[in-house]
């Protein structure tokens, strides 16, 4: 991949990003409500997403108040929610995390996961956000770091930015404006990761090695076997 140059300009850096979680999956492979899981902490699995993005947003906050060269703010935080919508919304182990986040209803999740990232670029574009950070509920091994080095590099080089994992490119990613039509394109199960391919072809896209964003929950032996390795 060739050198992408970085823009030096304050005023040309994108202003502002929203985050938004999709979690609108109806967890048929996990026999149960996947984003209520019960993690070693005993909080549910959406929480904790929840709980490491808003730590995410406050270090980012404090960081683009004391350094005028940082000026990516991360403005909002939302989940977009359709399989178990109202089992999740009432349970209360949650309802502290979903404090200060906007809920996103897809009433189309059965259509796939494309909807859920129709309704996420609608929410950036509502916000009038300069770039859409796009993570899932399930990747239960990324850290508040991991999702501050996609936010540094995407800062650095103001070009996309995803997570290089298992050989190839995908989510977390920090979409530019620019993305948003090819991601609004999308159709049926298609995610994020076709309009990353897009880009590395071209070499318009920043990749930053995360391996453990491989680990994501899918079945209840995915949950049995991280709960017993992640220490």
């Amino acid at each position: 991949m060739q050198p992408i140059q970085a823009i030096s300009s304050i005023k040309d850096r994108p202003q502002k990003l929203v985050a938004v979680i999709l979690a609108a999956g109806g967890s048929r492979r996990f026999d149960g409500i996947k984003q209520l899981a019960a993690l070693g902490t005993k909080q549910p699995m959406l929480a904790q997403t929840l709980n490491v993005v808003k730590q995410v947003q406050n270090i980012i906050h404090q960081q683009c108040e004391t350094d005028e060269t940082k000026q990516s703010n991360l403005t909002k935080i939302a989940v977009v929610l359709g399989g178990h919508q109202q089992q999740i919304l009432s349970n209360p182990l949650l309802l502290p995390s979903l404090e200060h986040v906007d809920v996103i209803h897809n009433h189309q999740w059965q259509q796939g996961l494309s909807t859920s990232i129709h309704r996420a670029v609608n929410f950036a574009q509502s916000q009038q956000a300069d770039g859409l950070m796009l993570l899932l509920a399930d990747q239960v091994a990324l850290n508040v770091e991991d999702y501050l080095a996609i936010w540094q590099a995407f800062i650095d080089n103001c070009q996309t930015t995803c997570a290089f994992y298992q050989q190839d490119v995908g989510v977390p990613a920090i979409f530019l404006k620019e993305d948003f039509q090819p991601l609004l394109a999308l159709i049926g199960d298609a995610g994020a990761k076709k309009i990353l391919r897009i880009r590395q072809q071209s070499t318009r896209l920043v990749c930053v090695d995360l391996p453990q964003a491989s680990i994501d929950i899918d079945t209840q032996a995915d949950l049995t076997m991280w709960l017993a390795n992640k220490d």
